[in-house]
């Protein structure tokens, strides 16, 4: 070594600028500090040292940490800030951070050192505040686990003291997997390794004069047989790290036995904190909203379903919350069923071995295809993480650097491709968007199904298992899509999307298909693959052409898929790329003009990423609107008057039903209807018939299309018949009916469920019309099994071809049957909601509820409504309209009713 002041400066290759920050973190402070200042008397003037004023793991922090855990909270829980700057907030956080960070080391020029005494866990945070903005070296001081034995009192005080530092220990080698990191011996000092470490990665340097004096003895004395198995391999693992790391890589283990159960005692602790911290927050809002606590509800919102106990919202009371808002009924839900509420916790390290080999591998091969663009490197690890740890082991990774500029994410990949002859990787030099890393990725697929990963979401550990069995018990399948959820950055899991089964409807409404979405490889390269044109909506675009041409589209109802919620990303909020959207309208015009068809799209200005398609009518057919009366005149009036302000089609006509009228006011307002074009009067008579009378009035109609309607409806909104008239022409429909509020503006028909409360049921009833409901399904152009005969569309000749309405049924489910034999005959049934219209509900007649009828359509229909509907969920409510999650109760409720067929009281849907 030469002397300090006759030394030569050693100056790096290439000066990076800005200039890196050298953080050195350690279980001991003084070591930690020596080692700092050390460093920066060995160079010129361009360090700038970080203060310490840490005094152990509960003390004050640097400045900068202090910053942190005052923004992430409390600085004397260890864990807490580890585990909130990975909350939904950390945009805001990131930025304040990183405007301190600046604060401090203000010159991005000159090499900053910091140093802390055993907060590693924020080396995490750190690197993904500087991402971007200056590189980040960790150098990690740690003594090994049977040094502290020795400085013991005793043997439970050394348990404990070996316990706490193997779990500090795997969260620091866990916190700097992947980086540029040296691993120090705190006795061994400033080596010319480490200043070669250093100057390489753009720190200018001296060379060292002498180590700086030893603060520890690592004699283990007579307790080192303390020491569990994990423990001493964990010492091992320490040792053989010891030097530099160009890209950090270390098997850190789980935690031993006394670690674990001393990190559960403590996590049991903090959650009587948080417990404690959230019922404060609770009473203080109460002090601060007085008026809450004089007006109590005198029962809970929710009950426990039992026989007909059911929650409504009674009372201008809020509508009850649905599967995705529901955030305890989904974590209930998870836990019913086996499966964890969380995809992994902060403090566990991703997995970087593959849990099978390629010889365990059975067909079919899937390649999952993850563009890579400067995402944080944890959220990456995981991502690939989740591929790893899939139980069906034909499966082949490819992945596409799309020009990050990231030394940090390319030396990853590179490592990551070493590691499995499986794993792919193909790096950009530029970046050339989404759909062309897609494709960059798809010619290095070699699977003859390809799914498509985002870099920073989470597949299910069985997801491919799951897809591939689908794909096995249906040769036939080109397309597979699973249902899907979201999580945090800690890996809390809300928001879950149980999906229905194959909509095409509603797949021109939104991306529902979404995640995960599994396509046979020759279909995308049949259908051209990614088109750039459309990045934001890439997938969508694919996803139509792609069904256009699948002989199968199969959904998997399971959740394989986990969307992670980070700043700036789709998934935490439609506001965060609303260029993205722009890009869904433009896919929804080009796929009209290439299927041929004619219709304006248009965006649902409340709901981001939701679209209408109002489909142009071909000609001019002749529409009969058959409306069916005794006597209430002012109804009829004010219904027919309604219905000829603003349809939006022009050529339609009148057929009114009287069913034995006898007020002279009837008799008065027909004579003047009549007198009229486009009007006239069949008369009905006899006992009520619902479909005795309608099937009357249809022989009388003239035209093509048949629109059946209640005599209480009234339009409010303009263009509502040519909405319904676009789709009832498509030849594969074959009724259309329409979006029906209550005068208060709430729902009344939003499409109708088979097997809901029953036999069938109106789904989000009463939810208020300015709320999209679950899925979006009260705003979208959807497939559904049944609409109501209140206003129900259909042509002629599909009329005719099912038989009319089965006048067995004179009240009650005739809605239900008639489109019941459309789906059994092949056609679709859609809603449409931008036929929305007022339905002044049964006031003409009253509720009916029909026992006989119910056992007539359980005898017909009853093994498809034991089934399910198809476009609801499985896992959904059978007996609660707001679309929750099933309990239980309702479970083993729903399974007695399909073993004895029997039904529960249920309105008509027709009235």
């Amino acid at each position: 070594m030469t002397d300090t002041k006759q030394a030569a400066v050693i100056q790096p290759a290439a000066a990076l600028s800005p200039a890196p920050c050298v953080v050195l973190v350690g279980d001991d402070p003084a070591a930690c500090s020596a080692l700092a200042r050390q460093l920066a008397e060995l160079g010129p003037s361009d360090l700038v040292l970080g203060a310490s004023r840490t005094s152990g793991g509960a003390g004050r922090l640097s400045a900068l940490t202090e910053e942190l855990a005052t923004l992430a909270g409390s600085p004397a829980r260890a864990r807490s800030s580890a585990a909130s700057w990975r909350s939904p907030a950390v945009a805001a956080l990131r930025d304040r951070a990183l405007t301190s960070f600046s604060a401090s080391f203000p010159v991005p020029e000159r090499t900053a050192i910091w140093y802390d005494g055993r907060h590693a866990e924020l080396l995490g945070f750190w690197r993904e505040v500087l991402l971007g903005a200056r590189p980040l070296l960790a150098v990690l001081l740690a003594r090994p686990l049977s040094a502290l034995a020795s400085e013991a009192v005793s043997d439970v005080e050394a348990v404990s003291a070996i316990a706490r530092h193997e779990r500090w220990l795997r969260r620091a080698l866990s916190s700097i997997q992947a980086m540029a990191v040296f691993v120090a011996d705190p006795e061994a000092g400033a080596t010319e390794e480490l200043v070669s470490f250093l100057v390489d990665h753009g720190v200018v340097l001296r060379c060292p004069a002498a180590p700086w004096p030893a603060t520890r003895n690592a004699d283990p004395g007579s307790r080192a047989g303390l020491l569990l198995a994990e423990q001493i391999a964990l010492d091992a693992e320490l040792a053989r790290c010891a030097g530099r790391h160009e890209v950090f890589a270390a098997e850190t283990g789980s935690l031993s036995p006394w670690a674990a159960a001393l990190a559960a005692a403590t996590d049991d602790l903090e959650g009587a904190l948080d417990a404690v911290e959230w019922s404060a927050t609770q009473i203080e809002r109460l002090l601060e909203a007085p008026a809450l606590l004089a007006k109590a509800p005198e029962e809970p919102q929710e009950r426990r379903i039992e026989g007909e106990d059911r929650s409504t919202p009674e009372d201008g009371g809020p509508y009850p919350l649905n599967a995705a808002e529901d955030l305890a009924a989904y974590h209930r839900w998870l836990r019913t069923h086996g499966r964890p509420t969380s995809v992994g916790k902060d403090t566990d390290p991703p997995l970087r071995q593959a849990r099978t080999t390629p010889g365990d591998a059975k067909t079919p091969l899937v390649s999952v295809i993850v563009p890579v663009h400067r995402p944080p490197l944890w959220a990456l690890e995981r991502c690939v993480g989740s591929v790893l740890a899939q139980d069906f082991a034909a499966w082949q990774l490819v992945c596409c650097d799309d020009g990050s500029g990231s030394d940090e994410i390319t030396a990853y990949l590179r490592d990551l491709a070493a590691r499995d002859p499986r794993i792919s990787v193909t790096l950009r030099s530029e970046s050339g968007g989404i759909s062309a890393a897609r494709n960059a990725a798809l010619e290095l697929a070699t699977g003859e199904f390809v799914t498509f990963l985002d870099h920073d979401d989470e597949l299910a550990p069985h997801a491919l298992g799951a897809v591939a069995a689908a794909i096995g018990r249906e040769p036939e399948t080109d397309v597979v899509y699973s249902d899907e959820d979201k999580i945090n950055q800690l890996g809390e899991r809300f928001d879950p999307f149980f999906k229905p089964e194959w909509s095409p409807d509603l797949l021109m409404s939104y991306a529902y298909l979404a995640h995960l979405t599994v396509i046979r490889r020759s279909l995308v390269e049949q259908v051209g693959g990614f088109r750039s044109a459309f990045d934001g909506s890439e997938d969508w675009d694919l996803a139509l052409r792609a069904t256009e041409r699948a002989r199968r589209v199969v959904h998997v109802t399971d959740i394989l898929y986990h969307w992670r919620s980070l700043a700036g990303s789709t998934a935490s909020g439609a506001e965060a790329k609303p260029w993205a959207f722009a890009a869904g309208e433009r896919v929804l015009r080009e796929t009209l003009v290439r299927r041929g068809e004619a219709g304006e799209v248009t965006q649902e200005a409340r709901f981001p990423g939701r679209y209408h398609v109002r489909r142009a009518v071909v000609g001019q057919p002749l529409v009969s609107i058959i409306i069916p009366f005794r006597d209430e005149p002012s109804l009829l009036a004010t219904c027919a008057a309604s219905l000829r302000e603003d349809p939006g089609y022009a050529r339609y006509e009148l057929v009114l039903v009287d069913n034995g009228s006898e007020l002279p006011e009837t008799a008065e307002l027909l004579e003047r209807l009549v007198a009229e074009d486009g009007v006239q009067v069949v008369e009905a008579p006899g006992p009520f018939n619902w479909p005795a009378i309608n099937n009357t009035a249809a022989r009388h109609a003239s035209g093509d299309v048949l629109l059946f309607m209640n005599n209480d409806i009234e339009a409010r909104v303009g263009g509502w018949l040519q909405a319904l008239v676009g789709h009832v022409q498509r030849p594969e429909v074959g009724a259309v009916g329409g979006r029906l509020l209550y005068p208060d503006q709430t729902i009344q028909h939003a499409g109708v469920v088979l097997g809901l409360g029953g036999i069938a049921g109106h789904v989000l009833k009463n939810l208020p019309a300015d709320q999209p409901g679950y899925a979006s399904m009260a705003i979208q152009t959807r497939n559904c099994t049944v609409v109501t005969g209140a206003c129900m569309m259909t042509r002629r000749e599909v009329f005719d071809a099912v038989g009319g309405f089965d006048e067995r049924l004179p009240v009650a489910f005739n809605d239900v049957d008639f489109c019941l034999k459309l789906r059994e005959k092949g056609y679709v049934v859609v809603y449409e909601p931008l036929a929305e219209l007022i339905h002044h509900e049964s006031k003409s007649r009253g509720h009916t509820d029909d026992l006989v009828e119910g056992g007539r359509i359980i005898e017909r229909w009853g093994p498809t409504i034991a089934g399910g509907d198809p476009y609801v969920n499985e896992h959904l409510s059978h007996w609660r309209y707001w679309c929750p999650l099933s309990t239980v109760q309702e479970e083993e409720r729903w399974n007695i009713y399909q073993a004895t067929h029997a039904s529960t009281p249920s309105s008509s849907s027709s009235t």
